[in-house]
């Protein structure tokens, strides 16, 4: 696991105040800033996520002077965007300050409540067929790799497009979310805090930040073998290994659950065909009352 230490110093809340800042890797997924009110006396902590899915912080304080409350261990959720995270007043408005910490980044929210029997559709067109070549299970978890007919990869289940140019603290991230392989990867976050990633030889079709519906083409594959291969994973980020430091893989994979057009709602099978199902059922699955009441009346309106 990697940490990352900023120091800052004030020499003179009133005269001067002289920053020395640790340069954080531009790849980081989360930005640390301070911001000081000297009428206040007030020092305010901040984190830019810069990507479109939560992540998890650590904060450690190892060394501060003069700042009320800052010992231990920090932690919080950011969600995307510039947000305070804390903040400390001074003990002696007269004096000045100076703080040190290092902090841990992990992508996703170790409070969310995953549905592990959310069942996904097939990673290829409704009625079109793909052949589960193999199931691979490693350090990271359990990889599905498809074969499919077609020259398209669809999203088997709706969310956020990450950004896998980022980086964060864990074995998945730390060389950035897509730097594991040469592939292209596409990484969704879903409605219940887990990620669906897709691994394929060609390009993306979607960008990060953009919202995806179930069934939504996201990719074209070149072919390999005169073959088309999806390679499909889903985790997330465990609430039981947040907190042991001793452990880099903060993230845990499981085997999801697909429906088919011809087996029904299973864990697919090794070398096993199967159908793609993509019902009204299962796109409404992740919306709200309010989304799933608009489907509704769109469709309607379209007969």
């Amino acid at each position: 696991m990697k940490t990352t230490t900023l120091c800052v110093f004030c020499i003179s809340l009133f005269v001067l105040r002289a920053e020395a800042q640790y340069m954080q890797p531009v790849e980081n997924a989360i930005q640390l800033s301070d911001k000081f009110d000297a009428q206040e006396g007030l020092l305010t902590l901040y984190g830019d996520n810069r990507d479109f899915c939560p992540y998890y912080l650590f904060i450690t304080f190892t060394d501060y002077s003069n700042l009320t409350g800052m010992s231990g261990i920090r932690s919080a959720t950011l969600p995307w965007g510039n947000h305070a995270i804390m903040s400390f007043s001074l003990s002696d408005k007269t004096k000045g300050y100076n703080y040190r910490y290092s902090y841990s980044m992990y992508r996703g929210d170790p409070k969310s409540k995953i549905n592990i029997d959310f069942p996904y559709t097939l990673p290829t067109a409704k009625g079109a067929t793909a052949r589960m070549a193999r199931t691979t299970e490693n350090r990271e978890g359990y990889q599905l790799s498809f074969e499919v007919m077609s020259d398209t990869v669809y999203a088997c289940r709706g969310g956020m497009m990450c950004n896998d140019d980022l980086r964060d603290h864990t074995a998945k991230g730390n060389k950035n979310f897509d730097g594991r392989h040469s592939m292209s990867q596409i990484t969704l976050y879903h409605g219940d805090g887990s990620f669906g990633e897709y691994v394929f030889k060609g390009k993306s079709l979607v960008y990060p930040g953009q919202r995806v519906k179930m069934g939504q083409a996201i990719g074209i594959i070149e072919t390999m073998l005169d073959s088309y291969f999806i390679n499909f994973s889903v985790y997330f980020l465990d609430k039981n290994k947040v907190d042991d430091r001793k452990v880099g893989n903060k993230h845990t994979h499981f085997r999801p659950f697909f429906q088919t057009a011809n087996a029904g709602k299973l864990r697919l099978e090794r070398e096993q065909e199967y159908v793609c199902e993509l019902t009204d059922e299962m796109l409404m699955q992740d919306m709200s009352k309010k989304e799933q009441k608009k489907f509704l009346k769109e469709k309607s309106e379209k007969r």
